[in-house]
């Protein structure tokens, strides 16, 4: 009897090592990437074929020797845009943020204004409509119509005419319902279009 205990035993732990099953790590099954996540992509570099694209865009302002993604955030990046581009031009050695959000209407576009200029540029500063004061130290645009906002940055200018020949080839018309200029150091200047005539707006309030 007490060969036979001990015999079923010994069948109940073959039993049970039989049915231990290998442990695997998950490291060993999964792809390896090869992908750098701490370095910045680039849309393009400099003498790229990708450029050329992006020259013909862009060649009513100028000779753009290089573009790249802007990856800074902006409060419109909040609220929900259907659509952004955000690009580092440089454009005859001059370097110039261009980013656009498309919305999916006009009140979603006000409400990505009108909020983020309660709290605009590096230092948070608020503005009203129409109030001319200086938000920040770099000259800048912003342009709003029904369906895209659109802001332009630069360390020196940025010239309005050219980026109106920019516009108009890219099919937006002169219907501008705020557009917000700043030159460097210098104080926003507001203003909408009327039968596509840019009018300045004024602060009732002051």
């Amino acid at each position: 009897m007490k060969y036979l205990l001990i015999f079923t035993l010994g069948l109940f732990l073959v039993a049970c090592s039989s049915e231990k099953e290998d442990i695997i790590d998950i490291n060993d099954i999964l792809p390896k990437s090869e992908r750098n996540y701490d370095k910045k992509d680039s849309v393009v570099h400099e003498n790229s074929d990708s450029l050329k694209m992006y020259q013909g865009r862009f060649e009513v302002l100028g000779t753009l020797d290089s573009i790249s993604i802007y990856d800074e955030d902006f409060f419109p990046d909040r609220v929900g845009p259907k659509k952004t581009e955000k690009y580092r031009l440089t454009i005859n050695d001059e370097e110039i943020v261009f980013v656009k959000w498309r919305f999916s209407d006009s009140l979603r576009v006000s409400n990505a204004l009108f909020n983020w200029s309660d709290c605009f540029g590096p230092k948070c500063k608020s503005i009203r409509i129409g109030e001319e004061k200086n938000l920040q130290r770099k000259a800048f645009q912003v342009l709003a119509n029904d369906s895209v906002l659109i802001y332009l940055e630069s360390d020196t200018q940025l010239d309005i005419r050219k980026w109106d020949n920019y516009f108009d080839q890219q099919g937006y018309d002169l219907d501008w319902n705020y557009r917000l200029e700043q030159s460097r150091s210098g104080r926003v200047r507001w203003f909408n279009y009327l039968d596509e005539k840019k009018t300045p707006l004024k602060n009732n309030a002051l």
